[in-house]
């Protein structure tokens, strides 16, 4: 019961959190890691399909932190007229925004020289929080431009933030003739860094029994009983592998609980894929 409770508020946060975004949780891919994830992730990951764990769950975070590009950003706010209610017209006061950004760009220069990396190989990147007039709803949008010198470039700017708020919330919901107004520019300034590449490896047959470990007592709330039941090694998992719960799957730091009505298996790179079934199994 505690447990329940416990992925039923995780369940809530996602949607909830998702949805607020204009989104569905449908549409996604739940990523789980850390030590505690790949448990409980059958019971948290809820409207999300799909799910995949990593064999370095444990520590995911730690390793992404080791190969993922370096990233500063930086935030001003900046309220300005970016679109004049009803005539539609695009302001032509360019340099209030260029000042803001430049001062960003200088700042990141220094903080990233100071830190010792290259700033000739720094990626710069805008990203503008926008709304229409007597609207509620901001948006963050990535901007095509860095510097904005021409009617064009705001054009290009503004049609990324119509995009963008029609997909989040609704193209109902553009409404030009109130105008569009800036809030916040944000940089990234990004120093690119050697990525980690997945070998991707042929499926082999599903029969998983190579990876059996053994049996152990669970208890399952789906089937309101505790029964014995079969127990798999993930390292010993080899792509094309699939097992059908309910089923439990040991590594060195993580178990993953595989309740009824839940498919797993291993996929080209090694990655394990959590996803529904229409029908209650067992283990292949």
């Amino acid at each position: 019961m505690i447990r329940n409770i416990v992925e039923e508020n995780m369940a809530s946060a996602i949607k909830r959190e998702v949805h607020l975004r204009g989104y569905h949780p449908e549409d996604f891919v739940l990523l789980a890691f850390g030590g505690g994830g790949p448990t409980h992730v059958a019971g948290y990951r809820a409207d999300v399909p799909v799910a995949v764990i990593f064999p370095q769950a444990p520590v995911f975070c730690a390793l992404g932190s080791s190969v993922m590009d370096i990233m500063h950003v930086y935030e001003v706010s900046r309220r300005m007229v970016f679109m004049e209610a009803i005539t539609e017209k695009f302001t032509t006061e360019y340099e209030g925004f260029n000042k803001a950004v430049r001062g960003l760009v200088e700042q990141a220069k220094i903080d990233l020289g100071a830190e010792g990396l290259d700033v000739d190989s720094a990626i710069f990147q805008i990203e503008l929080d926008m709304l229409y007039g007597g609207q509620v709803h901001v948006k963050r949008v990535s901007s095509p431009r860095l510097y904005i010198e021409s009617e064009a470039d705001m054009a290009g700017v503004y049609n990324a933030f119509e995009k963008e708020f029609s997909e989040a919330f609704s193209p109902h919901v553009v409404y030009k003739p109130g105008g569009v107004y800036l809030e916040n520019i944000v940089l990234k300034a990004t120093i690119p860094t050697e990525k980690l590449e997945l070998a991707e490896h042929p499926l082999g047959p599903p029969d998983p029994s190579s990876a059996r470990s053994g049996e152990r007592d669970a208890y399952w709330p789906e089937l309101k009983a505790r029964c014995a039941t079969q127990v798999y090694r993930f390292e010993a998992m080899q792509p094309g592998h699939q097992l059908v719960g309910p089923v439990l799957v040991d590594a060195d730091f993580i178990t993953l609980v595989i309740p009824p009505r839940q498919r797993f298996h291993i996929d080209g790179r090694g990655l394990g894929i959590l996803e529904y079934v229409e029908s209650t199994g067992t283990a292949l």
